[in-house]
């Protein structure tokens, strides 16, 4: 009987939309959940129209900051109204001038980066030569005991900033930059939109670089996915290709998918083999898990592209991970986070399975093989950009932004 209740994987519960905000404009990118005071959740994400908004946890806006930079008559006449002054960057948070409290640094459209303060004000912008749309690096990374924001501009530059937005560097890549960097003990690890894979020190020197044949969009994320004690860099290209590289820039390995590769990977063990899988999205419509060595471990189709960075939480406190991913088809999708162990046709055992409401997913993959298995799905209202979430006493609460400008609330009721 265990064996059939395992097999059939039936799950409790349906997701529901608790709440939803409307920011009247098109949302461009995922949305930055953090703690503020009080252990109190904060929410901040940018809009097409150029402003940025910090809502509470129940959707009760913080404040809103409006960028506003004047254009000539001529320039308004090849612009669209929203155009030059959209924000694609997502926020990062973080204390960055040790007063206690949470600042935002978010970059736009107008070519510069902003520091606001907790309650929405601004500290300071910085101007570079073109759009930004990369989302800023906040890290120590020479180890004076302050806090240096770097990210990337369309001028070429990648720039780091000190904590009162005075430039202390940067580097000229070989194109723009929208990839947004990360960390790799002290270097900073980024990508350009002609495929180039960058690795600096803390000063700004080049260490080494690695070339792919497609534009690079997402953050690398880094991680010691065999066990070993050494990280990898893990970075999707829209050359159709993730890969894997180690500290030095050489390539361990790479995975083809039918589709250009938007969004960040996730790095979690989510099967309990003590190494860390590898899970992202892909715009030939799938999200993929994979294994350290690069085997594919499960894959499910989704009805459109998947530019979302997937999510890694226990949502009905089973003790196992699901993952959550949006996809351009409108549709959130949580999936048990191991897959499931497929069987060939038994008879006498559709029956069992079709009751769980999981035949197509359960019974239609070769045998022997894992599977996405789809737990829950909750339909949006339009493409889903990206989403974010935090644990309040009620549980995971999943922040879905939507393309039509919609921040909505989705929980498990059971």
């Amino acid at each position: 009987m265990n064996f059939f209740k395992k097999l059939s994987g039936k799950r409790t519960g349906r997701l529901e939309q608790k709440w939803t905000f409307d920011a009247k404009s098109q949302i461009l990118s995922t949305p930055t959940v953090s703690k503020i005071g009080n252990n109190e959740t904060s929410i901040v994400f940018g809009t097409k129209d150029g402003n940025i908004h910090s809502l509470k946890e129940d959707s009760t806006l913080n404040w809103t900051y409006s960028i506003s930079e004047k254009k000539s008559k001529v320039e308004m006449l090849f612009l669209e109204k929203e155009f030059y002054k959209g924000i694609y960057s997502s926020p990062a948070i973080a204390d960055i001038n040790n007063d206690q409290k949470p600042e935002t640094i978010i970059g736009s459209d107008i070519g510069k980066i902003y520091a606001l303060n907790h309650k929405g004000k601004l500290l300071w912008n910085f101007a570079t030569n073109d759009i930004v749309r990369s989302s800023p690096l906040i890290a120590d990374i020479n180890n004076d005991n302050q806090l240096e924001i770097i990210f990337g501009s369309n001028d070429t530059y990648l720039y780091c900033l000190d904590n009162k937005g005075r430039i202390l560097w940067n580097f000229k890549a070989d194109s723009g930059i929208e990839s947004s960097p990360n960390i790799l003990q002290d270097r900073i690890i980024f990508g350009s939109n002609k495929g180039m894979i960058y690795c600096l020190n803390n000063t700004g020197k080049l260490l080494w670089k690695f070339k792919t044949k497609g534009k690079i969009a997402c953050r690398p994320v880094i991680g010691d996915i065999y066990g070993s004690g050494r990280p990898s860099i893990v970075i999707g290209s829209c050359d159709n290709n993730l890969y894997v590289l180690n500290p030095e820039g050489k390539l361990e390995w790479k995975y083809p998918t039918e589709g250009r590769i938007y969004g960040d990977a996730c790095l979690v063990d989510v099967n309990n083999d003590k190494r860390l899988e590898i899970i992202f999205g892909s715009c030939d419509n799938n999200i993929y898990v994979l294994s350290s060595n690069g085997t594919k471990i499960w894959s499910y189709a989704s009805n459109f592209f998947i530019v979302d960075k997937p999510i890694v939480v226990d949502m009905d406190n089973n003790g196992k991970l699901e993952i959550g991913i949006g996809s351009y088809d409108h549709f959130l999708y949580i999936f048990e986070g191991e897959g499931a162990f497929k069987l060939n046709y038994m008879p006498g055992l559709s029956g069992i399975v079709q009751q769980t409401g999981h035949y197509s997913d359960v019974m239609s993959s070769e045998p022997g093989k894992y599977i996405g298995k789809k737990l829950w799905q909750f339909k949006a209202e339009d493409i889903i950009i990206g989403t974010s979430y935090f644990i309040n006493h009620e549980g995971i609460n999943i922040i879905v932004a939507t393309k039509n400008g919609k921040i909505s609330n989705i929980v498990l009721k059971r």
